[in-house]
């Protein structure tokens, strides 16, 4: 992919942006990095705002329009923690009887959307207080040519066990399923399931008895395509929420499954590169209030002049992130996109966004590139109050964060935060900004695997299973900012091993205090982490139930005076990680404080509540206006 010219994309004659690649490839280190294949300029496309994938090119060492073609096929280095780890976790699925393994469909055609996987979510099905475990899996292609699954729902039964109650939730979903949106959209107290599919997608009304009723075509939401994931917000802030579905592109069996991408002369097949599938708008579902929604899409974005534009259509998206980004009270829409830019849009308060994606910062990696966004979170990871964006790629690409200047502005700080050496190898997923250890400061968990099972096959170095990763936040060796280290030593079998990460959720499913982790492995079994970190930090977790604004508060801000005067920044967020849904209440570590001095909410409806004196290690329910 070449570099995004300023001012516009498409705006330089093709002859000068030829000349300045041919320049650059004969100037010794100057070559710009590749976001996955051989540097070349796309063929225009036929739809404006789409960008199909080129004719297949071969590179030199034979292998065909994968995604890696044009790289050096050497070893990754071993990313190994070298100084002992403070955290402690502990793999407990199968002993918490927690049984689901995933399947994706994948074949030897490599059939593209078997190469994502699936997602996991932590909610309350039941109401019960408890976290329970929700996991989506696939089938073959065609859709409905054999039966695989379903989905799975495990219950939460507070003594560190699951029950699988998949056959009397009704949540039992067989199709080709990819991520998983949890969110109470019809106010009645309860979550309600969205589910992201290769075909129509699902909405699953919550009963309120511990059942779901399967109303897609009633709300108007099945219709047939391919999305990922997606988060949910209440974009016109009218107390209800909306739904932001990121779809991946357009891929029709059997008549777009024919291209060989891989080694020829060996037959061996890889998955081909994201650029062979067209990209297609995504979705903006506006909930009417009556159980019906509406795609907005094409009406509610503007340029930075305020005037109307249609709904970008060049994005492969894969994960959402929903949350105030410019610090104006608003509630705001970050996307990633696989090998496409990532979106961001801030909103303006009257049912508009800016789609502020070029001028962000936040939409390429320092140099410019596009990269393979995947997964996606948000915090306040350098303690100055607001959020910055971590974003997972493709290996030979580095996990990028993206520093929030103000007003809307990012900046690229990887590398000096110590992000972009461990990263770099291998292929990246779910992820999550979660303190892990308590201590105030948002850690850096992220889960990986390769897509392509065979290269090994082709001689190439390239392992399948990768090592997920876990860094620390800790203070810069100059004491005046933060950083990140590499942490995975001693935290437990999992971490030393490796696997074919896709979809991860956090929550905090034993209730003590600190975040769990889940992982959905493709076509292996699920993994579920329990944090045993030993510490001595204070915690507190706040349930926030909206009443003018969504009942499930997505949009609220929250900041935390500590005793010793450090205040914590955090906000109800949606979305996050890929494919998956997090525990939809915030657990915030406090260090050594056992007390907060000053609790101070601020609703998406502007409302504000405020608490003092509050003591730690306690979880509170407060509710808008009370």
């Amino acid at each position: 992919m070449t570099r995004p010219i300023p001012g516009g994309r498409g705006d330089l004659a093709p002859l000068a942006l030829a000349f300045i690649l041919a320049f650059s490839l004969l100037m010794p280190g100057c070559n710009p990095p590749s976001t996955g294949g051989p540097i070349a300029l796309a063929p225009p496309s036929t739809t404006p705002g789409t960008t199909p994938g080129p004719a297949a090119k071969s590179s030199g060492s034979g292998v065909v329009d994968d995604r890696q073609a044009g790289k050096v096929q050497s070893a990754p280095r071993s990313t190994a923690s070298q100084e002992p780890s403070p955290f402690r976790f502990a793999e407990v699925a199968k002993a918490s009887g927690v049984d689901f393994t995933h399947f994706s469909g994948m074949t030897a055609d490599k059939h593209f959307p078997t190469a994502n996987g699936s997602g996991v979510a932590f909610f309350d099905y039941d109401n019960d207080g408890k976290l329970d475990l929700y996991f989506a899996t696939a089938t073959l292609l065609p859709v409905g040519s054999a039966t695989k699954g379903p989905n799975k729902l495990y219950k939460n039964n507070g003594d560190g066990t699951f029950k699988d109650v998949t056959e009397s939730s009704g949540l039992g979903f067989v199709g080709f399923c990819h991520g998983i949106i949890v969110g109470d959209v019809d106010n009645d107290g309860d979550q309600d399931v969205f589910l992201c599919n290769y075909g129509p997608n699902k909405l699953y009304k919550n009963n309120g008895d511990g059942t779901f009723a399967d109303v897609s075509h009633a709300a108007g939401v099945d219709r047939e395509g391919w999305s990922s994931g997606g988060a949910t917000l209440d974009y016109d802030n009218d107390g209800d929420l909306d739904l932001y579905v990121a779809n991946y592109g357009i891929y029709r069996f059997p008549e777009d499954s024919h291209q060989f991408c891989g080694n020829p002369e060996k037959h061996i097949r890889y998955y081909c590169s994201p650029r062979s599938i067209k990209t297609t708008k995504h979705i903006l579902y506006r909930n009417n209030g009556d159980g019906t929604f509406t795609d907005v899409y094409d009406q509610f974005l503007v340029d930075a002049k305020g005037k109307k534009i249609p709904g970008r259509s060049d994005g492969h998206g894969f994960a959402v992130v929903t949350a105030d980004f410019d610090d104006d009270g608003k509630v705001d829409i970050y996307v990633t996109n696989d090998m496409n830019p990532s979106f961001l849009f801030l909103n303006k308060g009257n049912g508009t966004f800016e789609d502020a994606t070029e001028t962000s910062g936040a939409a390429y990696d320092d140099k410019g590139q596009a990269q393979s966004g995947m997964g996606v979170d948000a915090a306040d990871v350098d303690g100055d109050g607001d959020l910055d964006i971590v974003v997972s790629n493709f290996a030979f690409e580095y996990n990028t964060l993206h520093l929030n200047l103000g007003k809307g502005g990012f900046t690229d700080v990887t590398p000096m935060y110590g992000l972009a050496a461990d990263t770099t190898p291998y292929v990246g997923w779910g992820l999550s900004l979660s303190d892990f250890d308590g201590d105030g400061w948002p850690d850096c968990f992220v889960s990986n695997g390769h897509v392509d099972d065979n290269r090994k096959q082709a001689g190439e170095a390239t392992e399948y299973a990768e090592p997920p990763l876990l860094h620390r936040n800790v203070p810069s060796k100059s004491g005046k900012g933060r950083r990140f280290t590499l942490s995975t030593r001693d935290v437990g079998p999992y971490f030393a091993s490796n696997h074919v990460g896709r979809g991860a959720a956090f929550g905090d499913f034993d209730d003590d205090g600190d975040v769990d982790i889940a992982v959905n492995h493709k076509d292996g079994p699920a993994a579920l982490l329990r944090n045993d970190t030993p510490h001595d930090n204070h915690w507190l977790r706040l349930q926030l139930v909206g009443t003018k604004s969504n009942r499930d508060a997505v949009g609220a801000k929250v900041v935390v005076e500590l005793e010793d005067g450090r205040k914590l920044t955090r906000q109800r967020k949606g979305g996050c990680s890929v494919l998956s849904a997090n525990d939809p209440r915030l657990t915030i570590g406090l260090a050594k404080s056992g007390l907060v001095k000053k609790l101070t909410i601020t609703w998406p409806s502007g409302a504000v509540t405020t608490k003092e004196d509050v003591k730690a290690d306690q979880a509170l329910k407060i509710t808008e206006g009370e």
